[in-house]
């Protein structure tokens, strides 16, 4: 009996590890949007076209005690197409108010279904090991970019 045991242990576990290869390589996952994105950065358009509000900021600890800020806001698209890209900058200050650290990151990605007029969107952007002559404010958040 031990004898049949071994294989037929051997032969289940292949059966598994293939099945949750196949499943995972057959998923639906992001799918990246093969169709160009036409882009603007001027800032007069970037205004009517965006609205950003909520913006706040949490803290938190990773597992090795390291402080996290997590800074939060909600973009709303204002023009009159549909939106599929949206970065912000955030520039974090000192206490003179003088830039001090900039970031880039996108609010809302091209692989998501795009953003339609009137429509809201919240993003969350995780920072780790700010600059220690970091003013702990909220960072000011523009938007630098959209894409339709």
């Amino acid at each position: 009996m031990g004898e049949r045991r071994l294989p037929l242990i051997i032969g289940i576990t292949v059966i598994i590890f293939v099945g949750i290869i196949l499943a995972w390589a057959f998923s639906p996952g992001k799918r990246t949007v093969s169709a160009k994105l036409t882009e603007i950065t001027d800032k007069a358009s970037l205004q009517a076209q965006t609205e950003l509000t909520h913006i706040s900021i949490a803290t938190g600890e990773n597992y090795f005690g390291n402080k996290i800020r997590v800074i939060s806001a909600v973009v709303k698209n204002t023009s009159d197409k549909p939106l599929r890209l949206i970065q912000v900058k955030m520039t974090f200050t000192d206490f003179d108010g003088k830039p001090i650290q900039e970031s880039i990151q996108r609010a809302y990605d091209n692989t998501l279904k795009p953003l339609d007029p009137g429509a809201q969107h919240r993003f969350e952007v995780s920072f780790e090991n700010l600059a220690k002559n970091w003013n702990y404010r909220i960072p000011i958040v523009e938007v630098v970019k959209t894409g339709y």
